[in-house]
């Protein structure tokens, strides 16, 4: 049976099932959300199976184990801890990884193009860094990972834990000595589609040419062109003024297998897990230094904890109790239900336009939020 016999919701778009195709008679396409899935040639398909074996969706539980600990970080260097979205743990394991001659696999934004590249020099490094809410392509990545373990290279891989089970999948295991596995804490991905149709709307036709999805510890989006800030939009002070951000922090507009993830859970599919210390109490002082974010480092194989050990060179640590960590991350417990707003989205997108869609599902709160200030005032009237 060929993988495009799967349900929306068992699949990721993680492009490994076409890249492992001997026959090459998988490509991918967008569906009318602007998602990425497989769709066969049945004309070239000889039903090998081997687009079965590397899909994340198939059997993940067989990948996943408990972290090893859990730690409070922050890069000791004030430049990187300043570019980064929380503690700039990831930038600091990257490095150790191209420090010592290797190459990393990360998102990088290139205007509105989200995509995995390959960086093996700490000038590239930048690129990688911030928060992309969004999915990216890794297209091409598991077969250039192959060429760089065969030539003996250190590899890193970055990405949602789909995207890492997709190349834990594709990459046999003698073949990973020498490969780390990096998962970010993911919440679910809205589609590139739908971040363009936004962007095309607030920008009112202006060409974006930089996007910023967070400033630290606040949700900022903003968009540049040629240099010049031309939107800006604070989620939680300004919660409809941007459709894509509003959807995006309340689920509504994930792709369906986000709703079905196998990998939203306390075990964990890489070698060391990364994202945000939400709820940090067992280091309050480190938290009150550290006020523009804090990352969350778990270990979960040896080889991770073996990177974790050295990080205490460039960034500031504080081990916490893993159960503190999971208890702060509700992605690390279990996946983004999908509630009412979101059928209702789905049932208005694409028929509607992106940001027309998304204001009509919260229409009732807008009204509220636009009455409350007379509310205020009739109730002062009455006292």
């Amino acid at each position: 049976m060929s993988i495009a016999k799967n349900a929306p919701k068992d699949c990721c778009g993680c492009n490994a099932c076409a890249e492992i195709c001997p026959r090459h008679c998988i490509t991918m396409k967008r569906d009318k959300y602007g998602f990425l899935y497989p769709s066969v040639d049945a004309s070239l398909c000889t039903e090998c199976g081997a687009c079965e074996r590397v899909c994340p969706f198939i059997s993940p539980s067989d990948n996943l184990s408990e972290p090893l600990g859990a730690y409070a970080a922050c890069a000791s260097d004030p430049r990187i801890y300043r570019t980064s979205s929380s503690g700039g743990a990831a930038y600091e394991i990257a490095r150790q990884i191209i420090e010592q001659g290797g190459a990393v696999y990360g998102c990088a934004a290139s205007g509105l193009e989200i995509k995995h590249i390959r960086v093996n020099d700490l000038a590239q490094l930048p690129l990688l860094q911030g928060s992309k809410y969004v999915q990216s392509t890794i297209q091409g990545c598991c077969r250039s990972i192959r060429s760089d373990l065969a030539a003996g290279l250190l590899v890193a891989f970055f990405g949602t834990p789909c995207q890492v089970a997709a190349v834990k999948k594709f990459i046999p295991k003698p073949s990973r000595t020498n490969l780390l596995l990096v998962d970010i804490i993911c919440h679910g991905t809205p589609s590139p589609q739908m971040l363009e149709a936004d962007v095309r709307s607030v920008a009112h036709g202006q060409p974006v040419d930089k996007i910023s999805f967070r400033q630290g510890n606040s949700f900022i989006l903003t968009l540049s062109s040629r240099g010049r800030e031309i939107f800006s939009s604070d989620v939680f002070a300004q919660p409809f003024r941007d459709p894509y951000y509003r959807a995006f922090f309340d689920g509504i507009s994930y792709r369906p297998s986000c709703y079905n993830c196998a990998y939203a859970r306390p075990e964990r599919v890489s070698d060391i897990t990364v994202g945000d210390f939400w709820g940090l109490q067992s280091a309050k002082k480190f938290s009150e230094t550290h006020r523009d974010g804090i990352s969350l480092i778990m270990p979960v194989t040896p080889k991770g904890q073996q990177i974790v050990a050295h990080l205490s060179q460039s960034m500031h640590l504080a081990q916490a109790p893993v159960k503190e960590a999971v208890n702060g991350n509700t992605q690390l417990r279990h996946p983004m239900p999908f509630t009412r707003r979101g059928q209702l989205f789905r049932a208005l997108y694409p028929a509607l336009p992106f940001g027309l869609a998304v204001n009509l599902v919260y229409l009732d709160k807008r009204v509220r939020r636009a009455l409350s200030p007379l509310k205020k005032i009739l109730n002062g009237q009455h006292r």
